[in-house]
């Protein structure tokens, strides 16, 4: 059976009551896949403690050290320099550092199993890819994705790093921008209209690592079709140059068109081909959580994604018993967005300039190998 790492912990990250990352969303989850009975085919777990070198992979001491104090209530000057502000994306709230450890512990654990030799291991309370070694950023304390690169690297000399969550994999790729042994992929919406305004293509990567940072950013409206020619267009390619030997994947759900931070259209069954490409792969893997923010949407989603990794089809009704029935009817979507032809022509050709610049850089042969 599949690996599943989960600390009850993490239901306690919570920002403020007004935040839009609801820790309800993993209760809905968990109740949704139990209702299906999907944690039967899952290797259920709840992950070790971690000493702290596990965080200095990727932060600072200073860094960490002010994450416990906040945690604590310590009053601390100019908290905003290491990310965190009560009036911004990152409120600093009591118990912090226990619920931040709670997803970083499960991804740790995960990153260690697929290292010895596990195929497959998830945390689908992780994915938080903003944090930067010395900053909070975007709703996210530990950068875990990059921690369980870092785990893996100990194995494997080309880890993969694939991010299909609505906003670009900032963290991860400027933490690993000079390594040409760590690739970083990300499909999101442009930093022209959203956070954190980064990750276009000409973000390449450095040195002997340039090639192995790639970027798709897409336009607003951005529907399943396009989703879908775009990454085929760039991902498949940018794997196939690189050939990793084991992947990081981050599936924040949130480029669904309900989703109340963004503005792609996808469908649940349309962001799930790029899980199902990963999983096509048979690399060894870390499959993470990461962004979604509407109840009704990030249960099945996951649900979803978690199903195609271990192998396992689902009917599509949710069980009569689910506590949220009513209002998650289906695990797909079978209503659509509707999209003004103007909107979904000038996002097609905005994904068309993405395809166009990797073709390009690709044919004359600038990708690490």
């Amino acid at each position: 059976m599949t690996l599943f790492f989960y600390d009850t912990a993490i239901e306690r990250y919570e920002f403020s009551a007004s935040h839009p990352l609801r820790p309800e969303r993993l209760t809905l989850l968990r109740t949704l896949m139990e209702a299906y009975g999907l944690t039967a085919s899952l290797d259920w777990h709840t992950p070790p403690p971690i000493d702290e070198s596990e965080l200095l992979r990727v932060h600072t001491p200073e860094y960490v050290e002010v994450v416990r104090q906040l945690s604590e209530g310590a009053p601390i000057m100019e908290a905003h320099r290491w990310g965190f502000s009560p009036y911004g994306d990152n409120p600093p709230f009591l118990g912090m550092w226990e619920a931040a450890l709670a997803y970083t512990r499960a991804t740790v654990a995960a990153a260690y199993a697929v290292r010895d030799g596990a195929p497959l291991a998830i945390n689908i309370t992780g994915g938080l890819h903003h944090a930067l070694p010395d900053r909070a950023s975007g709703f996210c304390i530990f950068n875990d994705p990059a921690i369980a690169v870092h785990i893996l690297r100990e194995r494997f000399e080309r880890v993969a790093y694939l991010d299909i969550d609505l906003h670009h994999g900032d963290g991860v790729q400027w933490i690993f921008y000079r390594d040409p042994n760590v690739l970083t992929v990300s499909i999101h919406e442009s930093g022209e209209w959203l956070f954190p305004g980064t990750g276009f293509v000409h973000e390449l990567g450095e040195g002997a690592a340039e090639g192995t940072s790639v970027n798709i950013p897409l336009a607003p409206y951005t529907d399943d079709t396009l989703w879908w020619q775009a990454f085929e267009a760039v991902v498949p390619r940018a794997f196939e140059r690189f050939q990793p030997q084991a992947l990081v994947l981050q599936m924040g759900c949130d480029p669904h068109y309900l989703d109340p931070l963004g503005h792609l259209n996808l469908t649940a069954q349309g962001w799930l081909r790029g899980v199902q490409w990963a999983k096509s792969l048979g690399l060894p893997t870390v499959a993470l959580g990461g962004g979604g923010y509407n109840l009704t949407t990030v249960p099945r989603m996951w649900t979803l994604a978690i199903a195609t990794l271990v192998g396992v089809e689902l009917p599509d009704e949710t069980p009569p018993h689910f506590v949220w029935h009513e209002r998650i009817p289906t695990l797909t979507d079978h209503q659509r967005p509707s999209i003004e032809p103007a909107n979904l022509e000038y996002a097609r050709r905005y994904a068309e300039q993405q395809i166009a610049f990797w073709q390009r850089y690709y044919s004359r042969g600038e990708i690490t190998t």
